[in-house]
C-alpha cells in the first residue's frame, strides 16, 4: 500500500504498478519453471559400455565428451558394469575419448548428437600390442573406392587406426556407427550389351550384415530374363577367430538355361564352394590358405578341387609375397566373393566338359613411398584348357563336333584352347594425386594365345570350326595399360578410366591368372548418386560400364558352311543400371 500526498489532502491509493512489481516476478519465475523440461527434453545423451579386446567390461575407465578441437566439455566414470552415462549433452558434434591404465586411449569422432537423442556407443580398449596386430598386413588398393560398402570379404576397414591426437598421445581411433551400419542392402536394375552368359535385363540385391566386430554376412542374388530365367545366387561368411586368424566361406549357385554345349546338352548349373584362413604369425608375416570346390552340369558333370595359398613378409614400406593358386582370379582371400571369379571357366571338347586350371607361381616385391606404390612381380604359369570367347551364329556343323559352348541369348560362344607353359613379368606403378584421384600404369610380357592374320581373316580360305580352334595357339606377347579414377567429393562421381593395349592377334590376357590389370582396350566406369531428393529417394545411384569401346581385337573367321565368326580377348559390352541401397 503506497500513500501519496497533495496539498490540501493525504490520499492512500493501489496503483497499477503495485500489482506489477508482486505479479511479475511471480510469472517470471513460473515460465522459467516451465521452460526446464523443455530445455531437458531438447538435451542428447551418450551413453555405452567399455570393453577390452576380449569383451570384458572395463570398471572404473574415464570417458570424457570432448568437442572436435578435442577440448574436454565434461566426464564420468563407468560402473562395475562397464557402463557409462553422458547426460544433457547440447545438439552438436563431438567425440567419446576412454582412457585407463595400461590400455592406449581410444575416440570415437563425428558423433552427431541431435535434440533429444539417446546414442549408444560402446567403446573397445586396446593395448599396443594387440593394436599393432590388428592393423592390415595388406593395405587397401588406391584404387579401390574407399566408400563403397560392397563386402570385400576383409576386416580392415573395422579394424582400429592408430592416430597421434595434438594433446599428445597415441589413440586407437574407431569409426562412428554411422559409418559403419550393421546392415545395409542394394537392389539394382541393369542391363544392355554383355558377355557371354551375362545376358537379359538383371535384377539384383545383395546385403551384407556385421553381427558383430567379429562377423560379417553377405547374401547376393541376380536374376535376369534372357529367352529363359537365370539365377545366380551367392552367400558368404566370415569370422574373426582371434585377432590374428580371419575364416572366411563363400557358396554360389548358377544357373544358366541359354547356355547350350550342343544338341544334346542344355543349360548350365554350377556349385562353387570357397573357403580361406588368413593368419598373421609375427606382424612382419602375414599366411594366407584356402580352396576352391566346384562341381558343374551341362549334359554330363564336372568336378574339381584348386587350392591358393599366400605368405607376404613386410619390412618397412617393402614386402615380399610368394602366391602360389590353381584357378584364374583367385590368388587371395580377397578375391574369394569377386564376382567376375565365380562364374566357373568352363567349355567343350569332344562332349566332354573341360575345366581351364592350372599353376600359377608369383614372386612379388611392393615398395611404399609416400603416395606411390610400385610393385615388381616375375612368375610361372602353366595354364590347361585356357577359355577363348567369342561371337557369332552358330552352324549346325559346329553344333555336331560338340566343341563349343554357345550362348544364344547374346549370340557368344567359348572354346577350350591348347595347355601352355610360360615364364613372365609385371610391373605395376600407383600413385595416389590430391582431389581424391589416383593413376595406374602397368606392364606385362609372357604367353597369350593367338590367331595369325592368314587363318583368322575372313578372305582366306573358308575353314571348319574345328581347323579354327587348331590354329589358335600360344605365342610371346606384350602389354601396357593405364588407367586413372577417382571420385568428385561434391556430386559423389566415382570414375574410371582405363586402355590396356595387346597385340591385336592374342586372344587372351598376358599373365591371364592375374585379374588386377585393367579391361582389354578402351573402357571406362561411372557412378553417379542421383540428388533428386523430391523426386528420388536418398540412395539411388546410376551407373554405366563399357568395356571395349572402340571393338578391338576382332578375329573373324569364315567357315566352310559360310557362317562368319569372331574371336576376341574381350567383346565390346555395354552396361547401365540404377541401384538403390538403403
Amino acid at each position: 500500500m503506497f500513500w501519496s500526498w497533495r496539498p490540501g489532502a493525504i490520499h492512500k491509493v493501489e496503483p497499477v504498478t503495485r500489482r506489477l512489481t508482486i505479479y511479475v516476478p511471480i510469472f517470471v519465475l513460473l515460465c522459467a519453471a516451465l521452460q526446464l523440461p523443455a530445455r531437458a527434453l531438447s538435451d542428447g545423451a551418450v551413453s555405452g559400455v567399455v570393453r577390452d579386446a576380449g569383451g570384458a567390461p572395463q570398471i572404473g575407465t574415464l570417458v570424457q565428451l570432448v568437442r572436435p578441437d578435442l577440448s574436454v566439455i565434461s566426464q564420468t566414470f563407468t560402473d562395475d558394469r562397464g557402463h557409462y552415462s553422458l547426460p544433457r549433452i547440447i545438439p552438436g558434434v563431438y567425440g567419446v575419448k576412454a582412457t585407463a591404465a595400461l590400455f592406449l586411449p581410444t575416440l570415437r569422432e563425428n558423433l552427431h548428437v541431435a535434440p533429444s537423442s539417446k546414442l549408444v556407443v560402446n567403446l573397445t580398449l586396446t593395448t599396443l600390442y594387440e593394436a599393432f596386430r590388428w592393423l592390415p598386413a595388406q593395405p587397401r588398393q588406391v584404387d579401390e573406392p574407399q566408400d563403397d560398402w560392397t563386402w570385400t570379404l576383409r576386416l580392415s576397414a573395422n579394424r582400429p587406426l592408430l592416430r597421434v591426437l595434438g594433446d599428445g598421445p597415441l589413440v586407437v581411433l574407431q569409426e562412428a556407427d554411422g559409418q559403419n551400419q550393421a546392415l545395409k542392402a542394394r537392389v539394382s536394375v541393369r542391363g544392355g550389351e554383355s558377355g557371354f552368359g551375362d545376358g537379359g535385363v538383371h535384377n539384383g540385391f545383395e546385403m551384407r550384415r556385421n553381427t558383430d566386430d567379429t562377423k560379417q554376412l553377405l547374401v547376393r542374388a541376380d536374376l535376369s530374363q534372357a529367352g529363359n530365367t537365370s539365377l545366380n545366387t551367392v552367400v558368404g561368411y566370415e569370422q574373426q577367430l582371434s585377432p590374428v586368424s580371419t575364416l572366411k566361406t563363400v557358396a554360389a549357385f548358377l544357373d544358366r538355361p541359354e547356355i547350350a554345349g550342343g544338341p544334346d546338352a542344355q543349360g548350365l548349373e554350377a556349385l562353387v564352394f570357397r573357403s580361406a584362413e588368413s593368419l598373421d604369425l609375427t606382424p612382419a608375416i602375414h599366411l594366407e590358405g584356402g580352396s576352391e570346390f566346384e562341381a558343374i552340369h551341362l549334359g554330363g558333370t564336372e568336378v574339381a578341387s584348386h587350392p591358393f595359398g599366400v605368405v607376404q613378409v613386410k619390412a618397412g614400406d617393402t614386402s615380399l609375397a610368394y602366391r602360389v593358386t590353381t584357378s584364374p582370379g583367385l590368388e587371395g582371400s580377397g578375391q574369394l566373393d569377386r564376382e567376375s571369379t565365380l562364374v566357373p571357366a568352363v567349355g567343350e571338347a569332344d562332349g566332354h566338359l573341360l575345366l581351364e586350371h592350372g599353376l600359377h607361381q608369383e614372386l612379388a616385391l611392393s615398395h611404399e613411398s609416400g603416395n606411390v606404390r610400385w610393385t615388381m612381380a616375375v612368375y610361372h604359369d602353366r595354364d590347361e584348357h585356357p577359355m577363348i570367347e567369342g561371337g557369332g551364329t552358330v552352324s549346325e556343323a559346329d553344333w555336331k563336333e560338340n566343341d563349343l559352348l554357345y550362348d544364344a541369348s547374346t549370340d557368344t560362344l567359348r572354346i577350350a584352347g591348347e595347355g601352355y607353359s610360360t615364364n613372365g613379368i609385371v610391373a605395376e606403378l600407383r600413385d595416389v594425386l590430391p582431389q581424391d584421384m589416383w593413376i595406374s600404369v602397368a606392364a606385362a610380357m609372357g604367353n597369350a594365345m593367338t590367331m595369325d592374320a592368314a587363318s583368322g581373316s575372313s578372305s582366306a580360305a573358308p575353314a571348319s570350326l574345328q581347323q579354327t580352334i587348331a590354329a589358335i595357339h600360344p605365342g610371346r606377347a606384350e602389354t601396357v595399360a593405364a588407367s586413372f579414377g577417382g571420385k568428385l567429393q561434391g556430386a559423389k562421381t566415382q570414375w574410371q578410366a582405363s586402355y590396356r593395349w595387346q597385340p591385336g592377334n592374342t586372344l587372351t590376357a598376358v599373365d591371364s591368372f592375374n585379374r588386377s590389370l585393367a579391361d582389354p582396350y578402351l573402357s571406362f566406369y561411372l557412378r553417379q548418386p542421383l540428388h533428386y531428393r523430391c523426386l528420388l529417394p536418398n540412395g539411388m545411384e546410376a551407373m554405366i560400364d563399357v568395356r571395349n569401346l572402340l571393338a578391338q581385337g576382332y578375329r573373324p573367321v569364315l567357315t566352310s558352311d559360310g557362317s562368319l565368326l569372331y574371336f576376341a580377348q574381350e567383346s565390346r559390352a555395354i552396361e547401365a543400371g540404377l541401384a538403390f541401397s538403403f
